[in-house]
């Protein structure tokens, strides 16, 4: 009976999400990351519609499928968000599994952001710390690896999360070096959005974090990084709940790492 009346409360909320946005599927996040080298980085300000916000070695490594059409490269941004969703939330008990999913799909596919891809980081940063470069260089607070790592005393670990970040800036930069004060300005002069006006202040929720990740790490919850990163966004939206989509994989890997 629980999980049958999960699914009936499901409906609704499934049907107002696709229902109230199919028209506009994908022209949020995923539409900027297509339009990216067709306008060039950082030439729309802030804030405004298609505007890109990540590094330049994220548009960088996103240029091949950016040469697809519009609608193919919806297609496959929408299958690869899909499967890494799929990936992460396996470990769940079949019973749960597709119901998980079913909540975290609409917000993650709908708008095209990389949150699923944020999650699929944690969980492989854990064991390949260089993948932590992705957090850094795209949303860059939630990269909250390196801090785990050094708290837990494993230093070669943060060193490869560090310098496997430096080494992707270091090649980005040498194949476009104007590119990355654009960024900087870009970062720096981008207004605070007034749907932020009511939550707490990222300077807050950075502390929070942190303090998240050294009490998950001291203790050996993995869990807590995936909470840790949520905190830390530097945007809040309906769409930072996926990354805790990284909760069942960090804490199945942990489980494992400890027997």
């Amino acid at each position: 009976m629980g999980r049958t009346a999960l699914w009936i409360a499901l409906t609704p909320t499934l049907w107002i999400l696709f229902g109230s946005r199919l028209a506009s599927f994908g022209t949020d996040s995923a539409h900027a990351y297509w339009n990216v080298w067709r306008v060039g980085p950082y030439a729309l300000p802030p804030g405004s519609i298609d505007a890109f916000n990540y590094s330049p070695a994220f548009a960088q490594a996103i240029y091949p499928l950016t040469l697809l059409p519009w609608p193919l490269f919806l297609t496959v941004w929408t299958a690869l968000l899909a499967a890494a969703l799929v990936w992460l939330l396996w470990p769940l008990p079949l019973r749960w599994r597709w119901l998980v999913l079913a909540y975290v799909a609409p917000p993650a596919l709908l708008i095209g952001n990389i949150e699923a891809f944020l999650a699929l980081a944690a969980v492989i940063g854990m064991r390949r710390p260089s993948a932590w470069a992705f957090p850094l260089l795209t949303k860059i607070t939630p990269g909250l690896g390196p801090v785990w790592f050094a708290v837990r005393r494993e230093w070669w670990q943060a060193a490869i999360a560090v310098l496997g970040t430096a080494l992707v800036v270091l090649v980005s930069f040498a194949l476009s070096p104007a590119l990355w004060p654009q960024w900087w300005d870009f970062v720096i002069n981008a207004p605070t959005p007034p749907t932020q006006a009511h939550y707490p202040p990222l300077a807050l929720r950075l502390v929070l974090a942190v303090g998240v990740v050294v009490w998950g790490a001291l203790l050996g919850r993995r869990g807590a990084l995936a909470v840790a990163m949520v905190l830390a966004m530097p945007l809040w939206s309906s769409g930072v709940l996926v990354l805790l989509a990284a909760l069942p994989r960090l804490r199945s890997d942990g489980s494992t790492s400890q027997n």
